[in-house]
């Protein structure tokens, strides 16, 4: 952890309240990928969980942490197919739709 400083305690009290989701839950600062990190200690080998997507620590956070819990994990992937198959339907149809216009 020599890259990466523990954070126990920020401005919106984040490294507190996400221990509300799993109490296992702390969050590092990496400093080489300059990254906020959600770390769980109860993993076994690496205690790495993911990266923080945000440039600060906010509501965000606990809500990407909830929502990416591995009791939601089913729930997560189902959502992504979902949205995947939307995107492949729009992408034949505007597919579609500049081929008849080079057609037509």
């Amino acid at each position: 952890m020599k890259n990466q400083i523990l954070l126990d305690g920020d401005p919106y009290y984040i490294s507190l309240r996400i221990k509300e989701v799993d109490e296992n839950y702390f969050i590092v600062f990496n400093k080489q990928r300059n990254v906020f990190e959600l770390h769980n200690s109860a993993q076994r080998g690496d205690t790495f969980a993911l990266t923080i997507p945000y440039e600060c620590l906010d509501e965000r956070t606990i809500f990407l942490a909830r929502k990416t819990r591995k009791e939601n994990f089913d729930k997560l992937i189902r959502q992504m197919d979902e949205q995947n198959q939307k995107l492949q339907k729009n992408m034949v149809k505007n597919a579609v739709e500049q081929l008849k216009e080079v057609l037509i």
